[in-house]
């Protein structure tokens, strides 16, 4: 019954931080009109104005106040978004296993968006924390604490193989071999992957062959990697060594 309490706090809690950014936001929006509508009015008394080196400066000075204004918005605007999506991932979790458990999988997926979405959802995840007392485990707490590095580390994702090149004997002979990794990955260079993959295709008869591989290795433009490939001398030693892997 205590978990179950402790539970309902946490999510009121996260409920009233939601509650505190929307009125947040309100006054933000509230603020920039007020600051626009004094740029309005400077705008129009400018030429009446225009000896008074004072006004330049002005304007420069509400010209940062709007940009000030207007990154605060944005990121207040972000915080809540990120917030909805937090609150839907907990939600009816019955205890507080569940609860860390929905928070490191948002955490998880929180490492491939952008600089800034990584650092309002870390300022979110540690307020609620501290102003929840719960306790993170360390290897969660050190994933937090990196969400804001310039280069995080994301866990690679399995891709998946279609099912004409994972039963062929080719796709089986190039993992052998190390040219691609666990995670059906490419372990070479992109000119060179893109080689690899023309091979395979010609061999197997695979017709949309760019399409495919760029869906599977989630990459674009392998058409100009491979024409690069041609281009390049060094390719000639990886197309011999895939030959011989292949034959």
């Amino acid at each position: 019954m205590e978990e179950k309490e402790k539970t309902e706090e946490l999510q009121e809690a996260m409920q009233e931080m939601l509650r505190q950014l929307e009125r947040e936001d309100e006054e933000v929006m509230a603020r920039h009109e007020e600051l626009t509508g004094k740029m309005l009015m400077l705008k129009t008394t400018k030429e009446v104005l225009e000896e008074n080196g004072r006004l330049q400066g002005k304007v420069e000075e509400l010209q940062g106040l709007l940009q000030e204004e207007k990154e605060r918005n944005t990121k207040l605007e972000m915080q809540l978004n990120e917030m909805s999506k937090m609150t839907a991932s907990v939600a009816g979790k019955a205890s507080q296993d569940e609860l860390l458990k929905a928070l490191r999988v948002f955490v998880n997926k929180s490492k491939r968006k952008k600089m800034e979405k990584r650092i309002a959802v870390k300022e979110m995840v540690l307020e609620l924390a501290n102003a929840n007392a719960l306790a993170l485990p360390a290897d969660l707490a050190a994933t937090i604490d990196s969400l804001d590095d310039e280069q995080p580390v994301v866990e690679p994702l399995p891709s998946v193989v279609p099912e004409v090149l994972a039963k062929s004997k080719e796709w089986q002979k190039v993992k052998a071999a190390g040219l691609v990794d666990e995670n059906n990955q490419p372990t070479v260079s992109r000119p060179e992957a893109a080689l690899m993959a023309e091979a395979l295709s010609r061999r197997i008869g695979i017709e949309n062959k760019w399409k495919m591989f760029e869906l599977m290795w989630q990459r674009n433009n392998m058409r100009n990697d491979y024409n690069t490939a041609l281009e390049q001398k060094k390719s000639l030693e990886f197309q011999e060594r895939l030959k011989i892997i292949l034959d």
